[in-house]
């Protein structure tokens, strides 16, 4: 055992080193510059995924004394489905009050998670396989998986979810193994769901498997899950009435309201056969060779989280490839069984070399195998193709990290030319809204309830992408009228009529398409907003192409 122990810890020292680079490529360096004067000066900036920004906005304005608000002294909306994180980011937000750092704090705790995952993956495949190498074989598949890493790394509630139920799964084999009952496994998963509601999911599929696989206990598992449901959600559900006045999330309406059930379904269903294309089917081969408890059990909660996908339609990102949000929380059981099936193939070769007249030279299966799972490690990372073997390998920042820069600048810009009294709306609602301060409309309505509740489009974008399929220009723009539309979504031309305003056969401009350097190209101010500083604007320097700083929607049409 002790050259197995001595990888694993090779695998860990490697992995923190990893960790550490990933983070830094989600960085961003802005600098000031004679171009740039709207930077106040050159720093490093440190930003998580844009979602994840949102749930940072909530924290922050939490720990300010606004409560769990986006937009301080604004509406309640829930625009978050991770309340205790959110609750864990305000914490950081007490203690670091500088904005371009507190994203690092998050970062490092999702290495941390992480890092213990690999050491509970360990504790499993210990459990489960029957040498000592099935364990740096789910170790080290687990610790270098992509999506893993990039939800995890860029300040998702990933981490620390994947640590929970590998950590609630591990107790539950042990006292599977041991023939006794325990709290521990379900007390896990209860308490997870207070990080996603949606981890219900895995709490109640334990109770089920244990129910029918733990007979002398299993009237206590029935009883245990439920009501650990009840226990901890109960009371999430009724903070949710009374400060929110909703039984769910603003989010869950977004998401899963207003698109016909069965074609969700079915595009989950789609999506997930995409990436198992690429993962395959190899670890369930380990259900040739054993068919005990050890292994059903990871199997089945991996399956559960695939399950949970399908139901909801899968992610807002599965053009990337690999694991989403959802199923990356199972990975590390996937890769258990993984190395279960890998080492049973091995046996049953070196089983049959020795019993056939032509013996299989034990070094071809001792190298033979080995290359194999080389082969499997760098393809189950080449989620989109070959080309995101450069994010997993950090030649290039992971899942839209590389814009983190330019969305950085331009939040800098419109702190420049702007007043703190400004109302600004967008699409990207995380990553500019936090580093500056500003009243927010949120054009695709995770923090809008009013679009939320709208049907979802599905001419303009026909396959499903949770959270951006709703949007209302009418609304957003038309009756709110903001001071700034710094950026539109999709269909922009629809906007138009909204922008300008007609009066008879006279269309006279309500915005003035400005000129916005980080942004590379106009953006829109209402004309004579008392909350945009004009004169700071209309003596700025010209575009490079020679236009004016400042042109009329019909101009620019």
């Amino acid at each position: 055992m002790k050259r197995p122990q001595f990888f694993l810890g090779l695998i860990v020292v490697a992995y923190i080193v990893y960790a550490a680079l990933f983070i830094l490529r989600t960085s961003a360096v802005v600098e000031r510059t004679p171009d740039k004067f709207w930077v106040p000066e050159t720093r490093r900036y440190f930003v998580l995924f844009d979602d994840m920004m949102i749930s940072m906005r909530y924290a922050r304005n939490l720990a300010e004394g606004h409560g769990l608000v986006w937009n301080p002294e604004g509406e309640r909306i829930e625009g978050f489905t991770n309340p205790l994180w959110v609750g864990y980011m305000a914490f950081i937000a007490l203690i670091e009050h500088d904005a371009a750092q507190t994203s690092l704090y998050v970062q490092a705790t999702g290495a941390l998670f992480l890092i213990a995952n690999l050491l509970i993956v360990w504790q499993i495949a210990g459990l489960v396989g029957r040498s000592g190498w099935v364990r740096v074989g789910a170790v080290l598949f687990t610790a270098v998986y992509l999506p893993l890493n990039t939800w995890s790394l860029q300040g998702t509630e990933v981490s620390v979810l994947t640590l929970l139920l590998s950590t609630a799964v591990w107790l539950a084999l042990r006292q599977l193994a041991a023939g006794r009952f325990g709290l521990w496994p379900y007390l896990l998963l209860g308490f997870s769901t207070l990080i996603r509601m949606d981890m219900a999911v895995p709490l109640v599929l334990l109770s089920i498997f244990l129910f029918f696989a733990d007979i002398p206990h299993r009237f206590r598992h029935l009883l245990a899950g439920p009501l650990l449901v009840v226990i901890f959600l109960g009371p999430l559900t009724a903070f949710r009435l009374w400060y929110y006045g909703e039984w769910f999330p603003n989010t869950y309406y977004l998401k899963l309201v207003g698109y016909p059930f069965v074609l969700r379904v079915l595009h989950g269903l789609d999506v997930t056969l995409r990436v198992f294309i690429k993962l395959g089917a190899l670890p369930f081969l380990v259900f040739v060779f054993r068919r005990d408890r050890l292994v059903r059990l990871p199997a089945w909660m991996f399956l559960g989280q695939v399950l949970y996908s399908i139901y909801t339609g899968g992610d807002a990102w599965e053009w990337y490839g690999g694991a989403n949000r959802y199923v990356s929380i199972g990975m590390p059981l996937f890769f258990v069984l993984l190395a279960c099936a890998l080492e049973e193939i091995y046996s049953l070769l070196m089983i049959a070399g020795q019993q056939s007249p032509r013996r299989v030279n034990p070094v071809v299966a001792r190298t033979g195998l080995p290359a194999f799972a080389l082969f499997l490690l760098i393809s189950y990372n080449a989620i989109y193709g070959p080309g995101a073997l450069a994010e997993w390998l950090l030649l290039k920042p992971s899942l839209d990290a590389g814009d983190n820069g330019r969305k950085v600048e331009q939040a800098l810009w419109l702190d420049r030319y702007t007043a703190p009294s400004a109302t600004v709306a967008l699409a990207g609602a995380g990553i500019i809204p936090y580093f500056t301060e500003r009243t927010y409309i949120d054009l695709l309505g995770k923090n809008d309830p009013v679009i939320a509740r709208l049907p979802m489009d599905q001419t303009v974008i026909p396959e499903l992408k949770p959270g951006h399929m709703k949007w209302d220009y009418a609304y957003s723009i038309g009756e709110i009228q903001p001071d700034v539309v710094l950026e539109l979504w999709i269909n922009e031309p629809d906007a138009l009529q909204y922008l300008n305003a007609a009066d008879g056969a006279q269309v006279t401009p309500r915005y003035l398409s400005i000129w916005c350097s980080p942004c590379n190209g106009a953006i829109y101010m209402r004309s004579g907003s008392p909350h945009v500083w004009w004169e700071l604007i209309f003596g700025s320097q010209p575009t490079g192409d020679g236009s004016s700083a400042a042109r009329s929607l019909q101009g620019d049409s």
